[in-house]
């Protein structure tokens, strides 16, 4: 039997063998936070987009530019981690009126809620500070009915050596119960899925302001000094105990605690893209406490849950750019190919699911799809022109 080609020689238009060649088409598509329909898609973080054409055949896609306001608020309501609270336990002093009202809300918690932002070490203390000082005083005035009166025994110091933030008292004891959990009310446009945690308390860490200064879920009480307080490196004291209303022949007192662990005032370090039915990144479930026990495992695995991770690598003051020359590395691949494509949505949220607040500042990034065309392949001789290598 033959071996050469079944070819029909005789015919004028010879048969070419089919062979299934295809040619990998790269598609740009730029995409704004501004381009979202606003009266079905009110917030950045969560919207839907329709295609400029109809894409087709999608054997990749790849996120190859991004930019992103870095204004992500470190502390806000939503991430539950602006309030605290305080106790104050109240030493006898000159002033008999003050010392009954403050004695008779000892076992009453003083709260207070910092502004939403993002702080510096420094101006986290002197926020606290101030606003510790406020809250005594608005109970004195507002509800024990002593008018004219202004507390400020408080004082909170950022230690710059040790990275740890101290408070202290120049006359009354207090205690920090951080075991106790402080409620917050989250709208519902900041949650999408019913599985997204509603109380970071249960976390082990980032479990509320105090784990940001550095304390853990416990009972703190104030240490007792009768001295000046200070720092090495600082040209002051910074505790100094109050004597104007000390009683006579009393020992003058004053009371600090520090927190056990240093200071952290980042926020989270990533942001995650999803892209609806097109994810390929799997992700752990965070804060595990019982991936051991039999019954009861907290294990959790999420497959294909994010397509894309873009690091945070600006401050709240700059903007974040990167590209697929950074830190970028995802590419996501589908088999069989996504045979057409004319709408798709996007979510921005960090790792344990709570969505990235933008502040309404724009952002756009670039996605690129690869599509396979069906085409007979070609030889080409091509000649490429000398200035072109210049």
């Amino acid at each position: 039997m033959s071996t050469f080609p079944q070819y029909n020689v005789n015919n004028e238009h010879q048969l070419i063998r089919r062979q299934n060649t295809y040619v990998l088409d790269r598609q740009l598509v730029t995409i704004h936070s501004e381009d979202r329909d606003i009266s079905q898609w009110p917030h950045s973080n969560y919207f839907e987009i329709t295609l400029p054409q109809t894409l087709t055949n999608i054997q990749s896609m790849r996120l190859v530019e991004i930019e992103l306001p870095g204004n992500q608020y470190v502390f806000s309501n939503n991430q539950q981690n602006t309030k605290l609270q305080f106790y104050i336990i109240p030493n006898v002093s000159t002033n008999t009126i003050e010392y009954l009202a403050l004695e008779a809300q000892s076992t009453i918690p003083y709260e207070i809620n910092i502004q939403e932002g993002y702080f510096t070490p420094s101006e986290m203390a002197t926020e606290i500070q101030n606003l510790m000082n406020q809250a005594v005083t608005d109970f004195l005035v507002n509800e024990a009915g002593i008018a004219g009166t202004s507390y400020d025994r408080f004082t909170v110091f950022f230690d710059s050596v040790g990275q740890k933030i101290y408070f202290g008292n120049t006359f009354d004891n207090f205690q920090f119960k951080f075991n106790e959990q402080i409620s917050y009310t989250i709208p519902c446009s900041a949650i999408i899925n019913d599985n997204q945690p509603t109380e970071v308390f249960n976390n082990y860490a980032n479990w509320g302001l105090p784990a940001f200064l550095g304390f853990n879920k416990e009972v703190y009480n104030a240490t007792d000094i009768s001295s000046n307080y200070s720092f090495e490196y600082a040209s002051y004291d910074w505790l100094v105990p109050d004597t104007s209303i000390l009683p006579p022949n009393e020992t003058p007192h004053a009371y600090y605690l520090s927190a056990p662990m240093t200071i952290c005032m980042f926020g989270d370090s990533a942001i995650y893209m999803e892209i609806d039915k097109y994810n390929n990144i799997d992700e752990l479930q965070p804060y595990p406490m019982a991936t051991t026990n039999t019954y009861g495992n907290d294990y959790n695995g999420k497959v294909k849950s994010a397509f894309a991770k873009i690091p945070i690598t600006a401050t709240p003051t700059a903007q974040i750019f990167d590209t697929r020359n950074g830190f970028l590395q995802n590419v996501a691949q589908y088999h069989p190919p996504i045979q057409n494509l004319r709408k798709i949505k996007f979510k921005f949220r960090y790792h344990d699911g709570r969505l990235v607040d933008f502040r309404d500042c724009n952002f756009n990034f670039t996605i690129a799809f690869n599509q396979l065309k069906d085409e007979i392949a070609r030889d080409y001789i091509i000649r490429v022109p000398a200035e072109y290598n210049l």
